[in-house]
């Protein structure tokens, strides 16, 4: 029987039903994994031929392409948190965190007049040398550890979330009463045996930490940016065959998938516009502030980002590689928003084909319990044999992707920021490049570890893909973004800046664990958790400023945006040969 007919209010669609789910992945699914895989390796291989320096490795040479620059942003930036995050969000929660788009042309305006003219002025390997020149050496490093929190939190969750798509796709292929060899071995006497289903998630966490890692040292900077084009691809692709499997099953489109999800819950249409109660959780008003800064605080302080705008030869070509970051950022978050319309719908009209616990009915109404799996519990149970296969590929290499491209990023800031700074005259057994790669496989190793505490985090405590984001990482942009704005801005020294990101970090502390630390049974939304802290810390200090005048003769002066857009704007020097320009 048809969802709407059960709740009361029938609804009449062209298809009669979606073909029956399927048990799971089948053999040509694996195979589809196992091609794309060799794809992604054969672009490994094929990158790390080229002479091994660090420029190449950290930077690709400063000759990467404008159009890959702007395609290996989106996959990067996206990675499988908003894959699966932004349906998943749309399933159980609505609509409100689309109003974010609205944020776009002002956050462009912000980074393509004042962000990226600046930062290719400086034309740095890390973001954070900036820091040291505007500042000094202990800023520099205050600004070098938050970005390897925020990365490390970052990637954690990445791990995090493309594993548990990846284990929502293989569970059923896991026999129930097969027990994990590990947990057998350490308690022999467990009666009875831990299920091998229960620690699946782990396993695959570990499984994709070691290939990611064991990416990263081979390929460097130049794989990622190529493997990221593929991925971009592939993402658009995913979304594309979800929406039209469930238009052609059903016989609906966008008008119906709408009606159907307001009939349902007027809340998931109609958002709260605007509430000055800081406890409401999402408005259409904190989307687009949530947006807005999220957007200036990463593009004017991440050195993932800012590595990618390094990495190319002349500003027009930065300038051009994050239009296409936003042309198409914008579009995939849009279909994106649809795939969670569209299989609000389709389970809807659908709900046995849902895993028990999934969907629940409450006074008439459906609820969404876990809106996070449905997407993966999609692709792998009602696609066609070999498209879900496909797209597990995707899910799987887009953790491991965003994993190389983080880890490398991580590696050029502790390279050169942290020990290098704190070592500076000790002497190396490896070479440059060699101690690259030491910390690459290091830092993926660590990351493994965290994405297993972070899956167990978010095992244990209930918040979906979305509600993490702020305490597993995005504490730390605030605070880490104000270091520049700072810079840029105000005509004070490292200890106003130290002292002002110190309260920073602290408001961001308690905003983003609110509930936990005070045992409220309310949380401070998600939407401010990067905006207060950006904008109290640049208060702090031009208050702090006031009674703390820099030294005569302070040369930090010289870098601030005025000072630094004075400078004749140079192409970048390279160190690969011309023809892979921009």
């Amino acid at each position: 029987m048809n969802l709407m007919t059960t709740l009361g209010r029938p609804f009449v669609f062209s298809a009669t039903s979606a073909p029956e789910p399927r048990p799971g992945l089948e053999l040509i699914d694996f195979l589809g994994v196992g091609l794309y895989l060799l794809v992604t390796t054969a672009i490994v291989i094929w990158s790390s031929r080229r002479p091994p320096t660090t420029s190449e490795y950290f930077l690709g040479g400063r000759r990467m392409p404008w159009m890959a620059v702007g395609l290996s942003l989106l996959a990067t930036l996206m990675s499988s948190i908003s894959y699966m995050g932004v349906p998943g969000e749309m399933i159980k929660n609505g609509v409100a965190m689309f109003a974010q788009y609205m944020a776009l042309p002002f956050s462009m305006m912000v980074i393509l007049g004042v962000w990226v003219p600046f930062f290719m002025r400086l034309k740095f390997t890390s973001a954070y040398e900036y820091l040291e020149r505007r500042f000094d050496i202990r800023t520099r490093i205050l600004g070098s550890l938050l970005f390897l929190l925020l990365r490390l939190g970052w990637m954690s969750m990445v791990m995090y979330v493309g594993s548990l798509a990846l284990s929502q796709m293989l569970e059923t292929l896991v026999p129930a009463q097969m027990s994990d060899p590990i947990a057998r071995w350490m308690h022999p006497d467990a009666d009875p045996p831990v299920p091998l289903r229960g620690t699946l998630l782990y396993w695959i966490i570990v499984a994709v930490g070691v290939s990611a890692t064991i990416y990263s040292s081979m390929g460097g900077f130049r794989a990622a940016i190529w493997n990221d084009v593929l991925q971009s691809l592939m993402l658009f692709g995913g979304t594309l065959v979800t929406l039209g499997y469930v238009m052609w099953t059903t016989g609906t489109g966008p008008l119906d998938w709408w009606r159907i999800a307001a009939e349902n819950s007027s809340g998931h249409t109609k958002p709260i516009l605007f509430s000055l109660d800081p406890t409401v959780r999402m408005t259409a008003f904190t989307a687009v502030i949530l947006s807005f800064f999220w957007q200036i605080c990463t593009h004017g302080s991440d050195q993932v980002v800012l590595q990618r705008y390094f990495s190319t030869r002349t500003l027009s070509a930065a300038r051009r590689s994050y239009i296409v970051n936003a042309i198409t950022d914008v579009t995939i978050g849009m279909l994106l928003a649809f795939c969670g319309l569209a299989l609000l719908a389709f389970y809807l009209q659908h709900p046995s084909y849902l895993p028990e616990g999934i969907l629940v009915f409450k006074d008439g109404h459906a609820v969404v319990q876990k809106g996070d799996r449905v997407l993966p519990h999609f692709f792998a149970h009602q696609l066609p044999a070999g498209i879900g296969g496909v797209i597990l590929a995707v899910l799987l290499c887009d953790a491991m992707q965003t994993l190389v491209s983080g880890v490398n990023s991580i590696t050029a800031v502790f390279s050169n920021d942290l020990y290098g700074q704190l070592r500076p005259k000790r002497q190396r057994s490896l070479t440059a490049f060699g101690f690259a790669r030491f910390v690459t496989v290091v830092a993926g190793l660590v990351v493994t570890v965290l994405g297993s505490g972070v899956a167990w985090l978010a095992q244990n405590s209930g918040r979906n893909i979305i509600d993490m984001m702020a305490p597993a990482f995005n504490m730390f942009l605030g605070p880490l973004a104000s270091l520049f704005l700072i810079g840029m801005f105000l005509k004070c020294d490292g200890r106003v800046v130290r002292i002002a990101v110190a309260c920073s970090i602290l408001i961001s502390f308690l905003w983003s664990y609110w509930k936990i630390l005070f045992r409220t049974d309310y949380e401070l939304t998600i939407t401010l958790s990067t905006a207060v802290p950006y904008l109290a810390s640049f208060a702090i200090a031009a208050i702090v400023g006031l009674f703390l005048k820099p030294a005569e003769g302070f040369t930090g002066l010289d870098y601030t945006w005025r000072a630094v857009m004075r400078r004749p704007l140079e192409e970048a020097k390279t160190d690969s040969p011309p023809g892979a320009g921009e």
